[in-house]
């Protein structure tokens, strides 16, 4: 068999990404509808960057000078979403710095946030998610369950320039898993048509888990203001 020259396929336009995509907070999938939900954070300006970096070891041995098959062991890993927010929503802002609402300020026209001593458990959304469209209209989803926004809240106004200000979300593991020693992080991939096929052949074990790996698009649910 000739070698291809290219890696480019039938299917590869359509498996494009040119949007950059939206970020949600607590993104669910109901089984019983068969469809997703959740809040998008907001507008975004720049694009959006995740990030999933496992880190390796590789055990040192006398009389082994290079990398053996076997020997590397994951030690740790992160997975963040950040991106620069153009959109200066409530929720977006008192999630961000994790800030509670003062009940007992009476100001006209305003609600009053406040700082706290420490982060709590409720500072943890149940999930931030970024949804990326693909150019045949299916949807890449990776959810970061426990997300805690890390970034610090940083905002430069200027004459006839938009302003956006960073912000950084970062998946973390509770105490409930099996072990703590891995992210639960979850990445669904939109199924093909010899995936279904396969699903239906009783001699196919199907991967998809639960219900959750099925496409269907994701709502955009309430704006979180």
């Amino acid at each position: 068999m000739a070698l291809a020259s290219h890696g480019i396929s039938k299917d590869s336009a359509q498996n494009l990404l040119f949007s950059a995509g939206a970020i949600y907070k607590n993104l669910k999938y109901d089984s019983t509808k068969n469809e997703w939900s959740g809040e998008v954070l907001g507008a975004t300006k720049g694009g959006i960057k995740l990030s999933i970096t496992p880190e390796y070891v590789d055990a040192e041995m006398d009389g082994a000078s290079v990398s053996i098959v076997g020997t590397r062991v994951k030690v740790s890993e992160k997975a963040t979403i950040e991106s620069s927010m153009t959109e200066f929503s409530e929720g977006v802002i008192k999630d961000s710095l994790h800030l509670e609402l003062d009940g007992k300020a009476n100001i006209n026209g305003y609600k009053k946030y406040v700082s706290k001593r420490s982060v709590e458990e409720k500072d943890y959304l149940d999930n931030i998610a970024y949804v990326g469209t693909l150019v045949n209209g299916k949807q890449i989803i990776v959810l970061l369950p426990n997300a805690i926004c890390t970034s610090a809240l940083e905002i430069q106004g200027q004459n006839k320039t938009q302003a956006t200000y960073t912000i950084t979300f970062e998946c973390t593991a509770r105490f409930t898993q099996s072990d703590l020693e891995h992210l639960p992080y979850e990445i669904y991939y939109p199924q093909t048509d010899a995936d279904t096929k396969n699903q239906g052949d009783p001699g196919t074990t199907s991967q998809n888990t639960g219900g959750q790996g099925n496409t269907d698009k994701v709502n955009q649910g309430t704006d979180n203001k």
